[in-house]
């Protein structure tokens, strides 16, 4: 897991730093405990260092000069992008997203990220 960490941080600073933008990083304080999944899931991520990852991270960026913001990760998965509606209804289906109030759809990976970012611009107060 080491190797990969290394890999996945090093091509994530090459790409902020190509592109003059910053990291921002989900808060992954207590992710095991948040996490529920199937046995082969959860081994999986018992075996993942996150804070290992995102010290790579840290220490690489710091290196570049390219900014790491932390966000908290409460609700992202759940908030709209677009309108902002925090419901547990947008996620009826695990991976997707579809707000109960204006109807926009995506992957809800995609609308974490988007929400993450959106609050890491805010943190720079940009």
């Amino acid at each position: 897991m080491r190797y990969i960490n290394h890999c996945i941080s090093k091509r994530i600073v090459e790409i902020a730093k190509a592109e003059s933008k910053a990291i921002a990083l989900e808060n992954l304080l207590g992710i095991r405990e948040r996490t529920k999944g199937s046995k082969k899931f959860n081994r999986m991520m018992s075996g993942w260092n996150f804070r290992e990852l995102a010290s790579f991270i840290e220490y690489k960026a710091a290196l570049q000069g390219v900014p790491v913001i932390y966000v908290d990760p409460k609700e992202t998965s759940k908030t709209c992008p677009k309108c902002g509606n925090v419901s547990r209804y947008n996620r009826k289906k695990q991976g997707w997203f579809k707000c109960t109030k204006c109807g926009y759809q995506s992957d809800a990976d995609r609308v974490g990220a988007i929400n993450i970012a959106a609050r890491a611009l805010d943190a720079l107060g940009a």
